[in-house]
């Protein structure tokens, strides 16, 4: 389904595709137009934003796909280039939402 938004600013969207549920990074990043970089960069913000408001930006942590690895004290919300342990890039994209 797609959303047709007027008048509101890219983090605003995010923000409301967030707030209807878990979207994956790449799939956030595809319906939005915008590059990983971009996203990673509005994500940011949304998540400090979000604390003032007192809801919370969740963002599942990153996970190879070849051997598991988990990106758990990742600081930063873009993905990954390859995994620390076996070299892949084969890295499954996280889903992100807005709650409380």
């Amino acid at each position: 389904m797609e959303k047709v938004f007027s008048a509101v600013t890219v983090r605003q969207k995010i923000i409301l595709l967030l707030e209807e549920g878990p979207v994956g990074f790449r799939e956030l990043a595809k319906q939005l137009r915008i590059s990983d970089r971009d996203l990673a960069d509005h994500l940011s913000h949304i998540s400090r934003t979000m604390k003032s408001k007192g809801k919370r930006l969740t963002a599942y942590p990153f996970r190879c796909m070849d051997c598991e690895f988990t990106f758990q004290d990742r600081k930063h919300f873009g993905k990954p280039g390859h995994c620390p342990l076996c070299k892949s890039t084969h890295i499954e994209d996280p889903p992100y939402a807005i709650g409380r």
